[in-house]
């Protein structure tokens, strides 16, 4: 088996943005360092998403990246992992070090964070890299090495290095591509990396009319490997003066809409019980009333249990089985307890707890019973809008097709409501049918794949049908002007 090559530290991970395939093949960058590159040597090499593969076996030949050496001696590469700054930072300094292109970067090291001292496992690279203006800090003396790796910083990174490696300053010709980078400092690069095919978004701005980067997520390693290549690849072009060459499919407009809140508040006002909710437009904005209020979460929690047994090892890259479609059917389907208990009890909290922190939720706490565990509007309509990212590929069509699949019985609220040519995709929450507790979370995405969500919780109402009229209530005046 070949080894990656001697004297580069490889790293263990890095995130990045989405990465789309060269349409017109491999660039000469590419070639000369990766042709013909033979397979990583990691034992779960099988995990990583074909696309993916090419470029995590280039940079393993070119020791950028190595696995990690589990209990049993294997070399994993971990595709699904995230990444430090630090990390990511290493990764693009041993890149510009294999490819030949560090000569910009300057071995006269002046500290700059104190979090990073003389000895650290990225001291030589992020000094070097802070002094070229590859990266910046947290603050004036601070790199946070280990904090996460946002994917628009990511975007800043890679482009900046590009501006190193080439010495050229690649400027957008088109933009803004992405509802949500709108005054974001990473804006100009992230359309950079658009146009010259590095980087897409979460959803692309052309096929659903209302593009996302998802500026604050973070990627797999498998994603961050891609991410790196592709910049490899673009940049002879890039050095050449070219510009990016994807601005006709990118512009497209895109359709705008902001809730209702103020009706729907009001209206929430005027019921018997207590109404807390959180809507996400077109724009990609939050906006809501109430919305960190802490509630019981009831049945929506099961979303977050569909979700995480999907991601669970041992099923996120296997057909489901019968038995598997037994319990999570009912539970959307029916709502039906006990699958979620069965479920629930499989998965376990920690792989649930990490699931909502994977997925930001600030006011989310598990705890048994299930249905007492703690949520709000906020974090289920930040959730359901981005449903998607958190599933593994193979499983993503069948959730978002059994959020639509809710019995007629319990198609209260949102599913009175008219929507259009926006498909709902709901779960709804009532505790124990007293007007306690009577939650929906729903995702509606149009006919052109654009998507908003909404999470309206409802507490303490005089009965469970004055919580529903509640719930249809607020839905309707929310979505007064859906377009």
């Amino acid at each position: 088996m070949r080894r990656p090559a001697r004297g580069l530290v490889a790293l263990a991970t890095a995130a990045g943005v989405l990465l789309v395939p060269s349409a017109s093949g491999p660039s000469l960058a590419q070639a000369s360092l990766c042709a013909d590159a033979p397979e990583a040597g990691f034992a779960d090499r099988d995990r990583i998403a074909e696309v993916h593969q090419p470029a995590v076996d280039c940079l393993w030949v070119l020791g950028v990246i190595q696995g990690r050496v589990d209990a049993d001696g294997q070399t994993t590469f971990l595709p699904g992992s995230g990444v430090s700054r630090g990390q990511f930072a290493g990764m693009v300094y041993r890149l510009l070090e294999a490819s030949g292109r560090a000569g910009g970067l300057t071995d006269v090291r002046r500290p700059r964070f104190d979090d990073v001292p003389m000895g650290h496992t990225f001291d030589l690279e992020v000094h070097r890299l802070a002094q070229a203006g590859v990266i910046d800090g947290v603050d004036v003396s601070s790199f946070a090495p280990e904090a996460r790796l946002r994917r628009d910083q990511a975007a800043s990174l890679v482009i900046r290095a590009a501006q190193v490696a080439t010495g050229q300053s690649p400027e957008a010709v088109g933009g803004p591509y992405f509802t949500d980078t709108t005054g974001n400092v990473h804006q100009a690069a992230i359309d950079v990396a658009f146009e010259h095919g590095i980087a897409e978004g979460t959803r692309a701005p052309c096929e659903d009319r209302g593009g996302r980067f998802g500026v604050a997520g973070s990627l797999q390693r498998q994603q961050a490997a891609s991410l790196l290549v592709r910049a490899l690849e673009r940049l002879p072009a890039i050095e050449a003066g070219e510009t990016g060459d994807r601005r006709t499919d990118a512009e497209c407009p895109s359709p705008q809409w902001t809730p209702n809140i103020a009706d729907a508040v009001a209206y929430g006002d005027q019921r018997l019980g207590d109404v807390s909710l959180a809507v996400i437009g077109t724009d990609g904005t939050l906006i809501g009333s109430r919305e960190d209020t802490r509630v019981d979460a009831a049945s929506v929690i099961k979303v977050i249990f569909l979700v995480a047994y999907l991601r669970q090892p041992d099923v996120r890259d296997r057909a489901l089985t019968q038995a598997d479609r037994d319990l999570l059917e009912p539970m959307i389907r029916q709502s039906d307890n006990d699958p979620a208990t069965v479920i629930a009890n499989r998965v376990g909290p920690g792989p649930i707890t990490g699931l909502a922190e994977a997925a930001g939720m600030r006011d989310f706490s598990y705890t048994r019973p299930w249905g007492r565990s703690q949520t709000s509007a906020r974090d289920q309509a930040a959730f359901l809008l981005e449903v998607d990212r958190y599933i593994p590929d193979r499983h993503r069509v069948y959730v978002l097709q059994l959020l639509t699949e809710v019995v007629p019985a319990q198609r209260w609220g949102i599913g009175q409501i008219d929507t259009g040519d926006w498909t709902p995709h709901f779960k709804g929450g009532w505790g124990t049918g007293t007007g306690e507790v009577d939650h929906q979370v729903v995702l509606l995405r149009h006919t052109d794949g654009t998507r908003v969500a909404l999470a309206v919780m409802v507490t303490d109402s005089p009965s469970h049908d004055a919580g529903k009229v509640t719930l249809a209530g607020v839905f309707r005046r929310l979505l007064a002007d859906l377009p």
